[in-house]
């Protein structure tokens, strides 16, 4: 039987020019593009990811800030906006992989037609959940956020990240697809398994893109958002295979 990787491979290469995708949000991430490339923000970080549906390069690189701050890439201002719009291109990005995987043609706008509005309130949940968190645990202090803080979203993480991969494999709507995500989570096995691997692999991404990133000015950003797009594409790839796997046989199983 072919590894995980391989299928991925595989599956990528059907929609390769879907790797513009992670570029491109890569790009808008203008808070962190600056970040990147200021000269006093030169370091080197290890970081570690769990799977997401579009991992751009600010998925594997945090540029250095001082302090602990909470900020969002894009002004609170326009947070709606950016969120429908990011509904959509993850609906469509997820969709055209999803065809790809059941040999149909991808078709990136009948899955924005068909999933943007579940991914929203996917979107929603999740941002009203860790925003929340986050202003409780800074409201505790440095001390808090580090001890109590990281370990509770790197769970929170964990439980939910499935979900818009449910949306578009099952047609889930949003609270489902976020219960599904949970309870395949505490099932544990190959969802486990690869949430831990994704999570070693964007750590030793981190230690060899970061002190290109945040040293190399527009250079380096933009190195590495070639560097990364299309493995990105892969990681997609490759969440879609597991979800689709462990959700099926979850459904056998029930």
């Amino acid at each position: 039987m072919p590894s995980l990787l391989a299928r991925a491979s595989r599956l990528a290469g059907r929609v390769s020019e879907y790797a513009v995708v992670p570029a491109v949000l890569t790009l808008f991430a203008f808070g962190k593009v600056a970040a990147a490339i200021d000269p006093s923000n030169v370091g080197v970080n290890v970081k570690f990811a769990l799977p997401t549906d579009v991992a751009t390069l600010w998925t594997v690189v945090d540029p250095p800030a001082q302090g602990v701050t909470l900020h969002s890439p894009t002004p609170l201002l326009f947070v709606p906006i950016f969120l429908v719009v990011e509904a959509a291109v993850v609906a469509g990005y997820l969709g055209g992989i999803r065809d790809a995987h059941r040999d149909r043609d991808p078709d990136f706008l009948a899955a924005v037609e068909d999933h943007w509005l579940s991914i929203l309130g996917v979107r929603v949940v999740q941002f009203l959940l860790f925003g929340g968190l986050a202003i409780v645990l800074l409201a505790g202090g440095a001390g808090v956020l580090v001890v109590v803080g990281l370990p509770l979203v790197f769970v929170l993480g964990y439980l939910l990240w499935a979900a818009p991969y449910l949306v578009v494999l099952r047609g889930s709507d949003a609270l489902t697809a976020l219960a599904e995500s949970a309870t395949l989570a505490l099932d544990g096995g190959d969802y486990l398994a690869f949430s831990a691997a994704y999570a070693v692999v964007v750590a030793v991404a981190s230690v060899v893109l970061s002190p290109l990133v945040t040293s190399a000015g527009v250079v380096g950003v933009l190195v590495g958002t070639v560097l990364v797009a299309y493995p990105s594409l892969v990681g997609s790839a490759a969440a879609t295979i597991v979800v689709d796997d462990v959700a099926s046989a979850a459904s056998r199983g029930a």
